[in-house]
């Protein structure tokens, strides 16, 4: 998973000082090589406000390109999250297309895993994954041999690796968000947000929390 690169005041003013000395020598340097003379005081007043306006504009627009960046990287995260979860629907209908040929002598059973199946899609629009997957584990572990049968169990690994998957990516998406909107309510993003129309973005919530079985 991508980490938050976080950026802190002191590193940022002490790389704007850096970056205004490295200015007023260029300006200097120009000034010396146009006129061929000693530089004057007013030449190194005009060179310290032309190097401090050359670092305002480059730190406002370096400032609007990392929280465009950091805005994309929080909207692709998002995504993730969607294909994670289709990638995990694709998984419990395999699941359940295999217990159901182990159950087909058993008319209940059999109703039960396609009326789950029929559960777990709204379960899946309502993120309730954990629900799912706790109904096929249910119904392997009453027979031995769907518990034993390899395909069932890698499924049921990879579903669980699959929540897991999920489960960061939302975690990691919340923690982006904080950060964004953390950034764009600071100076100098706040002063122009509006104008570079940079808008808070909102937490991932699930409608209802996991169970968790033990």
């Amino acid at each position: 998973m991508k980490k938050i690169k976080e950026r802190t005041y002191i590193t940022r003013l002490v790389s704007f000082i850096i970056g205004i000395l490295i200015g007023w020598f260029f300006y200097i340097f120009v000034f010396a090589s146009g006129s061929g003379e000693d530089i004057t005081d007013k030449q190194n007043r005009i060179a310290g406000i032309l190097s401090l306006v050359t670092m305002i504009i480059y730190e406002v627009v370096a400032e609007y390109n990392y929280l465009k960046k950091l805005e994309l990287t929080t909207a692709s995260l998002y995504s993730n999250i969607s294909i994670y979860k289709g990638r995990e629907k694709k998984l419990l209908s395999k699941a359940e297309e295999i217990i159901s040929g182990f159950l087909q002598h058993e008319s209940d059973i059999q109703k039960s895993v396609v009326a789950s199946r029929g559960e777990n899609s709204v379960k899946l629009i309502n993120n309730k994954e954990n629900i799912s997957l706790t109904n096929l584990k249910v119904t392997v572990e009453n027979y031995p041999n769907l518990k034993s049968d390899k395909h069932i169990c890698k499924i049921l690994n990879q579903l669980e690796d699959s929540q897991d998957t999920i489960l960061n990516s939302k975690l990691l998406y919340n923690e982006y968000v904080t950060y964004y909107n953390s950034a764009i309510a600071n100076f100098p993003a706040v002063s122009l947000s509006s104008l570079w129309k940079l808008k808070p973005l909102e937490f991932y919530v699930d409608d209802e929390f996991d169970e968790i079985h033990i």
